[in-house]
């Protein structure tokens, strides 16, 4: 799966050459562009962590994931309709597959399941949500009060916030622990209002214009965990590792203190009616950052951890 990230992002530049050069970037484009670089990159990183190439799902999950991933962005050229779906329908497959991997991994080892094998299960399994919802998009259809640029996000959302966010949480999360054991109620309890943050937020979204703080509450309730689990990792976790590994998770926790700060002030600002950061700002800021900054440097940094830490098993072993 490594390699095919590295493929992934040779073919995701080639895609933002082609809309710059091709289509007039506004709020909508930038959201593909970014979601586009989770399908190329992100997702295979984090598939590549979660590996186990005996699982008939993954197998064909991960043999699909870069053909998929290509004809969606073919999609994203196109007008909405039936066309369009038929190109994003690959990348739905694919996101049923994980979650199908990630529910038959719970149904293999619920009765001895960890936190840490709780948050890989369920992200994987949320996975598929935003495959759906990528659909919606590509249909054109009409979703209740929902924008296009809003149903298109939720679909990020379900990639970013409810896959990468939980799996990379795990890894760091163990290694935490094994540190600070001390913190094994603290963890237990940030990793449950994680888990609970995505679908309550997208509820709270989706009530936001009946029920303006249902969506605040629900920020405060996924952001928080999220940045007091950035400390925690900052002041016990960080300092004991490698270098190019402290230098790697330090970037990603900074950025997510950043991103997940903007949230919250986007969330405050919209029961109050006022606009401090609007959709596209919102988007632009907190996207890049959350992206580039927390997701991409994240899922770097806990890929040279597990690889460290495998060289080292190696090196006693011998």
């Amino acid at each position: 799966m490594k390699t095919s990230s590295f493929a992934g992002l040779f073919i995701w530049v080639a895609f933002v050459v082609t809309k710059l050069i091709t289509t007039p970037i506004d709020t909508l484009q930038y959201v593909m562009i970014l979601l586009m670089f989770a399908y190329l990159v992100l997702v295979p990183l984090t598939l590549n962590l979660v590996s186990h190439k005996k699982n008939a799902f993954y197998h064909y999950a991960t043999r699909l994931q870069l053909v998929s991933a290509v004809l969606t962005g073919t999609s994203f050229f196109l007008e909405q309709g039936m066309l369009a779906v038929l190109l994003a329908v690959p990348w739905l497959l694919t996101t049923i597959l994980i979650a199908l991997y990630g529910f038959t991994r719970l149904l293999q080892t619920w009765k001895k399941s960890t936190i840490f094998d709780v948050l890989i299960q369920l992200g994987l399994m949320y996975i598929s949500i935003g495959g759906l919802w990528l659909i919606l998009h590509r249909s054109g259809v009409q979703i209740l009060h929902f924008s296009d640029v809003i149903v298109l996000l939720t679909s990020i959302h379900f990639h970013y916030a409810a896959f990468i966010t939980p799996i990379t949480m795990a890894f760091i999360g163990k290694r935490l622990l094994a540190k600070a054991p001390h913190l094994k109620s603290w963890f237990k309890l940030i990793a449950i209002l994680v888990l609970f943050g995505p679908p309550f937020i997208a509820a709270g979204i989706t009530l936001s214009d009946s029920l303006p703080v249902l969506e605040f509450i629900s920020v405060v309730e996924f952001v928080t965990p999220l940045i007091v689990f950035s400390i925690l990792c900052l002041v016990y976790l960080v300092p004991t590792l490698e270098y190019s590994v402290q230098m790697l998770l330090s970037i990603s926790f900074a950025s997510l203190l950043f991103s997940m700060s903007s949230v919250m002030i986007y969330g405050f600002a919209h029961i109050n009616e006022t606009v401090i950061l609007g959709i596209p700002l919102m988007v632009f800021f907190h996207g890049f950052v959350n992206t580039f900054g927390f997701s991409l440097f994240g899922l770097l940094g806990v890929t040279a951890m597990q690889e460290t830490k495998e060289i080292k098993k190696t090196s006693l072993s011998v």
